[in-house]
């Protein structure tokens, strides 16, 4: 059995004692809190829940919310971009995207997204709202 106690710099922790995560995203993060929905469009009953992004990037985010998802699935995202000034109403990007992993965090589930396809302009609008915005800090394990 491997030792993941020690994971290498390429990796993050879920939690205490899990098994690392490969940190797939190249971008760079954006500390946000926007309401998002989640749509299984793929299914009969046509299911949707409400989240929020606390996470993202251009290539995904990452979600809290009420629900475990599980991975690989294949969802809907509608991403609810506040707006910019008073009087104007929100943005909404859709995106195609896919379930990479879901980890319980505290009393909600932690959910990582990855985007596939946005409809219209949305990777546009998402990619000139974050270039406006700073840059997570970066956290550097000690070698």
């Amino acid at each position: 059995m491997p030792d993941h106690s020690v994971p290498s710099p390429n990796f993050f922790s879920a939690g205490f004692n899990e098994i690392p995560v490969q940190d797939m995203r190249k971008e760079s993060r954006y500390l946000v809190n926007w309401r998002v929905a989640i749509v299984y469009s793929e299914t009969e009953e046509r299911l949707s829940f409400r989240g929020r992004a606390f996470d993202i990037s251009n290539s995904g985010f990452s979600l809290h919310s009420d629900f475990s998802l599980p991975g690989s699935d294949r969802v809907t995202v509608l991403i609810s971009i506040p707006a910019t000034a008073a009087g104007m109403r929100p943005k909404i990007v859709e995106v195609k995207s896919r379930v990479v992993y879901t980890v319980l965090s505290g009393d909600l589930f932690r959910t990582g997204i990855q985007f596939v396809e946005f409809k219209g302009d949305g990777k546009n609008l998402l990619k000139q709202t974050l270039a406006g915005r700073v840059p997570a800090p970066v956290a550097i394990k000690p070698e």
